[in-house]
């Protein structure tokens, strides 16, 4: 009997214990600048607009990183000089020390551009990140995305890095000579494009488009559809794998070694491009 009272006390006090805490805890969070959005603000979505404009010279610059959680990201080409930044939008949150701030940093030959988020409960807002960049550029581009969209277009550049997390990658009229491509949960397409192009995917389809093709092709999906799209008078060595899928080749190749329709290794001309697929599950389309 003493022990079972014994054993109901340190419950009792356990839960004062942290009924207490729980208690201070608020209590810090709401004396700090942390804001907390009321429902009625999160149902009358009248808070501030954002408009952020910031540019800068490509003199002696080489990279470019930019860095997003769920604000969509389109780098665009311009007929400009100098590279500009638009971040703009609506938030919910009135206070101005409460908005989404852009965020740059040019350090030599880097540029970093990024989102800097506010510490709240609940958060609401509709804000995106545009990074025009002028024809003259041929640096490098790093994108790191979660929960958000990727648009890329007319651009010429020595490397291309993407990476996503839950989100999709649209990419048109691009000339890299290397596109890596790092994605989970989100699609990818990519139109009229020059490049190596190398890409591991989980749970998603890529769609790809070459206007010229004189490259090497490295594909690796976990769930997710393979399509390769090559000019008619494409030549390249073959080798694909799926675990649960199919093969479609829609040239005349020359086989080196077939298994049913899960995996094919073959040469269609000379060879001397590359283009390996694995995925586990998934078909693989090899088209003209």
């Amino acid at each position: 009997m003493r022990s079972n009272m014994n054993i109901r006390k340190i419950v009792i006090w356990l839960v004062v214990i942290a009924v207490v805490s729980l208690t201070i805890a608020a209590i810090a969070f709401f004396s700090t600048e942390n804001y907390m959005v009321s429902f009625r603000d999160r149902n009358n979505f009248e808070g501030n607009s954002i408009d952020e404009v910031k540019t800068f010279g490509i003199d002696q610059l080489k990279e470019i990183y930019i860095h997003s959680v769920s604000s969509d990201v389109s780098v665009f080409s311009t007929d400009e000089e100098d590279i500009k930044v638009h971040f703009y939008g609506r938030s919910a949150l009135k206070s101005e020390k409460a908005l989404p701030k852009l965020i740059t940093n040019l350090e030599g030959s880097k540029l970093k551009i990024g989102i800097e988020y506010p510490k709240v409960l609940f958060y609401n807002a509709n804000v995106v990140l545009d990074v025009y960049i002028p024809q003259d550029y041929r640096g490098n581009i790093n994108i790191d995305t979660v929960s958000a969209d990727v648009d890329i277009s007319d651009l010429d550049l020595n490397n291309f890095h993407c990476k996503t997390v839950s989100g999709d990658l649209r990419i048109e009229s691009l000339g890299s000579d290397n596109l890596t491509l790092n994605t989970t949960s989100g699609d990818v397409d990519i139109v009229d494009f020059s490049g190596n192009l190398k890409a591991d995917l989980v749970s998603g389809d890529i769609d790809v488009r070459y206007r010229v093709f004189d490259n090497n092709v490295d594909v690796k999906t976990i769930s997710g559809e393979v399509k390769i799209d090559l000019p008619q008078n494409a030549e390249f060595y073959l080798k694909t794998n799926t675990v649960s899928g199919e093969v479609v080749a829609r040239f005349p190749i020359t086989i080196i070694s077939f298994n049913k329709m899960n995996q094919l290794e073959g040469t269609v001309g000379t060879g001397d491009n590359r283009i390996i697929v694995d995925t586990v599950s998934g078909d693989i389309y090899i088209n003209k």
